[in-house]
């Protein structure tokens, strides 16, 4: 009579499956979180443009001059906090009352923390108009009417992640007829748009 063998995998076979999906995670794991913390930057830079783009729609639709108000969170002043407010500085309500907060994944940082900064303009096409760059400490962009930038100047913001540098920076540049556009740049390269 032959001798009857159970189905299934061995202990040894499954130590040595769990060991190579280890060394696959541990070899894949720094991948991931980079490609994260790169998303992470690229989400921060679309969440700024977003305000500014609500800003310029809510001042056509009003029909009146409404501010994006960019200052640091009171509550924690890591953070920064972009919102609505009319030209008095009240801030608007109702469907028009927005918020938007960017933390340490993808924050603003001072023009002169940019490695890059002085090839952005040439990158952009904006010939030798040096834009006005917006301090994390604060500032205010206004759109008139129209939504048009008021003062006509073009403003940039740039970002990055504290603690991901590999991930570089993001500009979001801000266009006198409030037009805007993400710019990508890495410590040691040209700018790229993205969008």
């Amino acid at each position: 009579m032959k001798a009857r063998r159970d189905s299934g995998f061995s202990l040894t076979e499954l130590v040595v499956a769990m060991a190579v999906a280890m060394i696959l995670m541990a070899v894949a794991l720094p991948y991931f979180l980079r490609a994260y913390r790169f998303y992470q930057l690229n989400n921060a830079a679309t969440q700024m443009a977003d305000i500014l783009r609500l800003t310029r729609y809510e001042a056509i639709r009003l029909n009146r001059t409404v501010d994006c108000v960019i200052q640091p969170d009171s509550g924690d002043p890591t953070m920064t906090r972009a919102s609505l407010t009319d030209a008095n500085g009240i801030a608007l309500t109702g469907s028009s009352s927005r918020v938007t907060l960017l933390g340490s994944s993808g924050n603003l940082i001072d023009a002169g923390s940019v490695t890059v900064a002085g090839s952005l303009p040439a990158a952009a096409g904006i010939g030798g108009a040096a834009p006005t760059a917006i301090s994390p400490t604060g500032g205010t962009v206004q759109f008139d009417a129209r939504g048009a930038l008021n003062p006509a100047n073009i403003t940039v913001f740039y970002l990055n992640s504290p603690g991901s540098p590999e991930s570089g920076f993001r500009a979001v540049l801000l266009m006198p007829a409030g037009s805007i556009q993400i710019w990508t740049g890495v410590s040691k390269g040209n700018w790229q748009q993205t969008r």
